[in-house]
């Protein structure tokens, strides 16, 4: 007889394997798709700093400079040798070798490379003064593969190893342990008399056959009735707890849903601040090195007592053009990272605080910049200077990120023009009414007294979880201490008021989301 164990954890650990492999090739793919990225960056980055450093050095017949120049490209992991050759007999030549120390390289000695760059020295774009080959290695390519998939390997190993004995030990406590326990509380109460009854059909699995034998023990001191009976209370009994683990299991996916749902809103800041960031900090770090080079060149050149007037002004120029775009660029980084850090804090922390609205909801927006940017709408904020709060910023920002991304999804066509209206007002001494309203698709009449139940959505099949207006309600209600209104028309807009407490109440501590 065959075991369903067997068979359940064969076929588990069969697709647990499957899978494993196909997300370890997809995994592979991309990190080599990465490196060879990387190593085609690494190299143009390459070319473009030999093209701007070497000239001078070739043209000046600079061994000294030239060495210095070869010896800082050297320290790139794929670079493993480089010799320069010029007119006027000009070499030379320099490799890392297996200690990772820098030695000469004669012009007969041929290094070990995968590959080869030659590339012209062109001073002032008009002069060819020689040649510069480089010797390129993939060595680094090759071991971070070699380690991608070992340590593929090993996870799949871990996984298969651990979600086994897991399985193992769930069929073990709740399918074969409670039927053991029938089968002997059946043979325990089964009192044979020796008459003929008929017998049960064996089972096909083993597991199961004891229970038959059991059961076709008692049938022999058990009546007709009273087998049904107990069928029957048995059955409703089984069918009862299953309606009741189904709906724990239904209020724990909804939860674990919806806190989901909370998270993703900060996730998604999180990858568009990152985006927005690595502008000014690439310009930043574009500048610093050009400087860093042009003060190398200068130094250079005073050093050796071959300086002009001419070069230092250029030096000067460029470094008056560089210090102003470090400046500029790190001034908008720190601006993005100080409101990304504020709203960042303010979602992951359940603290209250005192903050002032109209600089918050600034805040908020800038966050969500990056998808605004995507789209064509456009976030208009009218909130009286000096409005003050004193409530929780992170539950907060979530009702306004959500609102506002459910009006850029379903609101508006992809590449439709729009605006999304933000107001706030005073709307007595002791609350203030937030407003946030599109002139967009308008929510149909059927749906306006549906849109706050949970998993509700028109866009099912689209990414819309209908969970965010759940959300947006309870966190109003119930942490907030406010209330929300909604009014929309077809082809009219959407309109969502907020009536929320300057000062918010104390009691509603838990949010119940």
């Amino acid at each position: 007889m065959r075991s369903i164990k067997t068979r359940l954890i064969t076929w588990i650990v069969l697709v647990l394997l499957l899978t494993l492999g196909i997300t370890g090739f997809v995994s592979y793919e991309s990190t080599l798709g990465s490196e060879e990225r990387d190593y085609t960056a690494q190299k143009a980055g390459l070319q473009q700093r030999l093209a701007l450093s070497l000239p001078h050095g070739v043209w000046q017949l600079d061994d000294e400079f030239i060495r210095l120049t070869l010896d800082a490209e050297l320290k790139s992991p794929i670079v493993v040798a480089m010799r320069v050759e010029g007119d006027a007999g000009l070499y030379l030549g320099r490799q890392r070798n297996a200690d990772g120390a820098l030695v000469y390289l004669s012009r007969g000695e041929q290094p070990s490379g995968d590959e080869v760059l030659s590339l012209p020295i062109i001073y002032q774009q008009r002069d060819n003064l020689g040649t510069v080959k480089v010797y390129l290695s993939r060595d680094r390519i090759t071991q971070r593969l070699e380690h991608e998939l070992l340590r593929q390997g090993m996870q799949a190993l871990l996984i298969v190893v651990v979600l086994s004995l897991i399985l193992i030990l769930l069929l073990r406590s709740y399918v074969f342990a409670p039927i053991n326990q029938l089968q002997r509380a059946l043979l325990r109460a089964a009192a044979p008399d020796g008459q003929n009854t008929p017998q049960l059909p064996e089972a096909r699995f083993s597991e199961f056959s004891e229970l038959i034998h059991g059961v076709n023990a008692i049938i022999h001191t058990i009546s007709a009735e009273l087998g049904r009976r107990r069928q029957a209370e048995a059955t409703a009994l089984e069918q009862k707890e299953l309606a009741e683990q189904a709906y724990q299991q239904l209020l724990a996916t909804q939860d674990t849903l919806i806190k989901t749902e909370k998270l993703a809103s900060l996730g998604s800041l999180v990858a568009g601040v990152a985006h927005e960031i690595n502008t000014p900090v690439g310009i930043t770090l574009t500048a610093a090195s050009h400087l860093a080079m042009t003060t190398h060149q200068i130094g250079s050149q005073f050093s050796s007592g071959q300086i002009r007037k001419s070069d230092l002004q250029d030096y000067l120029k460029d470094a008056e053009e560089s210090s102003s775009l470090i400046l500029s660029n790190a001034e908008r980084a720190a601006n993005l990272i100080q409101s990304f850090k504020q709203v960042a804090v303010d979602q992951t922390s359940e603290a209250r605080r005192e903050f002032e609205l109209g600089d918050y909801l600034h805040e908020i927006i800038t966050s969500l910049r990056p998808k605004l940017r995507r789209s064509h709408i456009e976030v208009q904020i009218d909130c009286p200077p000096e409005l003050c709060m004193d409530s929780y910023p992170g539950a907060l920002s979530q009702v306004v990120t959500n609102l506002v991304m459910n009006a850029l999804t379903h609101a508006y066509d992809e590449n439709q023009q729009g605006i999304i209206s933000i107001q706030a007002s005073l709307a007595a001494q002791d609350a203030v009414q937030l407003v946030i309203s599109d002139g967009g698709k308008g929510i149909a009449a059927e749906n306006m007294s549906r849109i706050f139940e949970p998993f509700f959505t028109t866009r099912r099949g689209s990414g819309g979880s209908g969970l965010g207006l759940h959300i947006v309600f309870n966190i109003v209600f119930k942490r907030l201490g406010g209330q929300i209104n909604v009014d929309s028309a077809v082809g009219k807009g959407t309109r969502f008021t907020l009536l929320l407490p300057l000062c918010a109440p104390e009691n509603k501590h838990e949010e119940q989301a």
